[in-house]
């Protein structure tokens, strides 16, 4: 009975966790730095930080794409290439989307899949 127990602990434990997980993927967080070597926009910059075989960095590329304009550009880093703003910015996962003010400063982070309208919300923010 106590295996029993114990499992149903271990189980509920890991739910919770997950759940804890899930729901801090595409949320907004302030950061901070500056980014130098990549295209600014006029307005903003989001830059995509993703890996060749990230399924999720493919539908965060479109979303991003969809939300750039002549004002706000969108750049794609495949972390391979930028192992600087990894360890900089402490990226443990992909995609990470860092949204940049016109000078290249970092003003906000999200982390994994993006949606549409944290992104517009989070612009609205830095602009």
């Amino acid at each position: 009975m106590q295996v029993v127990a114990a499992l149903v602990g271990l189980v509920a434990f890991a739910t919770v966790l997950g759940m804890l997980w899930r729901a801090s993927q595409g949320r907004a967080r302030i950061a901070s730095g500056r980014i130098e070597g990549v295209a600014l926009g006029n307005r903003a910059t989001l830059l995509q930080l993703s890996t060749e075989v990230c399924a999720p960095c493919r539908a965060t590329a479109r979303v991003l794409h969809d939300v750039a304009d002549a004002e706000v550009s969108h750049v794609e880093v495949d972390i391979a290439d930028r192992p600087d703003l990894v360890s900089r910015f402490n990226v443990l996962q992909t995609p990470t989307t860092l949204i940049l003010d016109r000078d290249g400063v970092v003003r906000s982070r999200i982390g994994g899949a993006v949606r549409r309208e944290i992104v517009l919300r989070e612009l609205e923010r830095v602009a």
